[in-house]
C-alpha cells in the first residue's frame, strides 16, 4: 500500500506544480497535434498517477490480490487519463484566438473617424467578430471624406486600407449590423497586414 500511496502523492505533487507553476515549458507535453494537447500531457501525467495510486490504495485495503490490484490501478489510471487529456484537449480548443489580417477587410463596411483629406490619410473603425480595429485609410478616388460617413473598403495596400463612400442602401442596411470575419476572409486573399 506505501508504494501506491508514493505513487498517489507524486501524481497529485506534479498536477499541483504543473497547475501552479505551468507546463515546465511544455516539458512534458510530447505527442501534442500541433496546437493541441498530447496524451503524455504533464497534467494529463498527473492525474493517471494519481488516480493509479488511489487506485492501487483502494484494491490493497480492501484484500484484493497484488496482480489484480496492479490491474485496477491501471484500468482506473487509463480511464482517468483519457477522461484528464479530452477535458485539456476540450478547454485548449475553447481558447480565444486574436488572428487578424488586412486582407479580411476588403469588401467590408467601416465609418471615418478621423477625415480622410483630399489626396491624404485619415482612420476608419472597422469591426468584425475579433473585434474593432482603427485603420489607416485613404479615398480610392483621392477625394475628401468626412469624419463619420459609412465607407466600402475596396483594398488593402500595406497597412492602409482603400475606401470609397459606400452607397446609400449599404448605409441604410449597415445600422446595427457587424461584419462578420468569416464573410470577410472568403472575400480576398491579397496583402495581408
Amino acid at each position: 500500500m506505501l508504494i501506491y500511496f508514493g505513487i498517489a502523492l507524486l501524481g497529485l505533487l506534479l498536477l499541483i506544480v504543473t497547475l501552479v507553476v505551468g507546463e515546465l515549458d511544455d516539458l512534458l507535453d510530447f505527442g501534442a497535434d500541433g496546437d493541441g494537447v498530447g496524451p503524455f500531457n504533464g497534467k494529463v501525467l498527473a492525474a493517471s498517477l494519481t488516480a493509479f495510486g488511489s487506485a492501487g490504495m483502494l484494491a490493497t485495503y480492501y484484500d484484493r490480490s497484488p496482480v489484480t490490484g496492479a490491474l485496477i490501478a491501471a484500468a482506473a489510471a487509463l480511464a482517468v487519463g483519457a477522461l484528464a487529456w479530452w477535458l485539456i484537449g476540450l478547454f485548449y480548443k475553447q481558447q480565444a484566438t486574436t488572428e487578424f489580417s488586412m486582407s479580411w477587410t476588403r469588401g467590408r463596411l467601416a465609418e471615418v473617424t478621423t477625415a480622410i483629406p483630399e489626396g491624404g490619410l485619415g482612420q476608419v473603425l472597422y469591426r468584425d467578430a475579433t473585434g474593432s480595429r482603427q485603420l489607416l485609410a485613404r479615398s480610392r478616388e483621392g477625394a475628401s471624406i468626412p469624419a463619420g460617413q459609412l465607407v466600402r473598403i475596396v483594398d488593402v495596400v500595406g497597412s492602409t486600407v482603400i475606401v470609397e463612400p459606400a452607397g446609400e442602401t449599404e448605409q441604410a442596411g449597415a445600422a446595427g449590423s457587424t461584419p462578420e470575419r468569416g464573410e470577410a476572409g472568403a472575400r480576398g486573399q491579397g496583402a495581408d497586414g
